[in-house]
């Protein structure tokens, strides 16, 4: 599974507890060491940039993609590999959305949860079928997956939206439930072959 392109979501913001920011680190940190390259919005701030910093600090690649008007309010990592500029949020997201094997989502605001819904929305309506992980650190999308579990309970979302994305509680399992969803689809297009 070298190779693997790996679009990150997450906070652009400085303000969160550090045990946030050395989580995300470490996370950038094993996407290197993995050979496998991150994708994300191109910011040195928040979550954004302590997972780009961390995939640097071990010799990875890292594309970043910006709207040309963010970076007075996200400055842009400088020590990105590619830096890719785009008119606007929504060029943005489809540039992410297009060259990324899977979806990795860490703890953000209100844009982090805008990407990870569309992202959702997207695979739920077969415009993709791209792993998509919550990472959960320290619990913090516990709301989020207690909104959608009501949503389905209630009759406002579709059952099968929860089996579009997984929940990790730990570094080790962001990557086993990626390789694991990438191996069981590539079993299934050979199969179909």
């Amino acid at each position: 599974m070298s190779g693997l392109t790996i679009c990150m979501y997450g906070a652009a913001s400085n303000r969160i507890d550090p045990k946030y920011v050395d989580a995300v680190e470490a996370f950038g940190r094993e996407i290197a060491l993995k050979g496998y390259r991150l994708i994300y919005g191109g910011g040195s701030s928040g979550l954004m940039g302590a997972c780009a910093r961390g995939v640097i600090s071990e010799g990875g690649t890292v594309i970043g993609v910006t709207p040309h008007f963010l970076h007075v309010m996200e400055p842009v990592f400088e020590e990105c590999t590619e830096t890719i500029r785009t008119e606007s949020m929504a060029m943005r997201k489809q540039v992410m959305e297009e060259n990324a094997d899977a979806f990795v989502i860490v703890p953000g605001g209100i844009g982090t949860y805008d990407e990870f819904f569309q992202t959702l929305t997207l695979k739920d309506l077969g415009r993709h079928h791209k792993p998509i992980v919550l990472y959960n650190i320290d619990g913090y999308f516990q709301p989020t997956i207690d909104l959608i579990r009501t949503g389905i309970e209630e009759g406002f979302i579709n059952g099968h939206v929860a089996l579009a994305f997984s929940v990790a509680n730990s570094l080790e399992d962001v990557f086993r439930q990626i390789e694991e969803e990438i191996a069981q689809a590539s079993e299934t297009e050979e199969t179909e072959a």
